[in-house]
């Protein structure tokens, strides 16, 4: 794998991605929203310290609930599947490179695509909040944003693993909101449905937020934002007690790391060595 081509495939993926009419107004919407967010978000008085970003970030959680996993899904989904489909993808592996190297440039750029209009989002309002109310509360503030990144990664590496098996463009599309409805569904209802029919016990409960990227990032950026313990739950409650409340963090960060990993080599492995075209 040589390092010039994958950066000369990302660069494309960065150049087409921005000029995409969809992706921008996704960057546009999320932006606008964030802002309208950040000033429906308080009262009357004047934005203060530590509320200000606090306040700020907590209502970006449910932004970013709802738009990051469906964006980076279906971005993920499209990435391989409708080139494949218009026969762009045959002739870019005509030329004198790897499958590798395309799978990691195009992985590589559309997650850097996805990142600029995160953190143009949270940049925006940050620099409202910085500038009304000070620095207080930054490094949560970041951190949760910190965590949005990890989610767009996550959920893209899965749209990755969806384009890659999927001959066309439509039917990875349809896969992928599927994906978004379960992710959504089930961070709530489908865990509490599960318990009461399963009987489970709080562990296994842990465990099975666990296998939710979604649930895993809803559960670290609340703790991330909130000292109060009850407001996490009962799995929050039981992880905090089993693992403390910095290692139930690392532990939550850990699983975010592994759900983008784990499905990223997956896509790679199954596109290198998989040739559908």
């Amino acid at each position: 794998m040589e390092f010039k081509n994958v950066l000369l495939i990302m660069q494309k993926e960065v150049r087409e991605a921005l000029k995409n009419r969809w992706f921008i107004i996704y960057t546009v919407c999320f932006s606008i929203l964030a802002l309208l967010l950040l000033f429906f978000s308080y009262s009357r008085e004047e934005i203060l310290g530590v509320s200000g970003f606090g306040r700020t970030a907590a209502s970006l959680i449910n932004l970013v609930l709802l738009f990051v996993p469906l964006v980076s899904l279906v971005t993920g989904a499209i990435s391989i599947s409708n080139e494949r489909e218009n026969g762009t993808l045959f002739y870019l592996l005509s030329h004198p490179v790897e499958r590798s190297e395309v799978f990691t440039g195009k992985f590589l750029g559309l997650l850097v695509s996805i990142w600029v209009s995160i953190c143009l989002g949270f940049g925006l309002s940050g620099i409202v909040v910085g500038i009304k109310g000070g620095s207080l509360g930054a490094s949560k503030y970041l951190l949760t944003t910190l965590l949005s990144l990890l989610l767009a990664a996550s959920l893209l590496s899965i749209g990755f693993i969806v384009s890659v098996l999927s001959k066309k463009a439509a039917k990875s599309i349809g896969i992928s909101v599927f994906l978004w409805l379960f992710f959504l569904v089930f961070s709530d209802l489908g865990i509490m449905g599960t318990t009461i029919v399963m009987d489970l016990g709080i562990k296994s409960v842990f465990v099975l937020a666990l296998l939710n990227p979604t649930e895993v990032f809803k559960i670290a950026a609340v703790l991330n934002m909130s000292p109060r313990f009850e407001v996490l739950g009962p799995v929050g409650v039981y992880a905090l007690r089993s693992f403390g409340r910095d290692g139930t963090f690392y532990l939550l960060f850990s699983a975010m790391i592994l759900w983008t990993v784990i499905p990223i080599v997956i896509g790679f492995l199954a596109f290198t060595l998989l040739k559908k075209e």
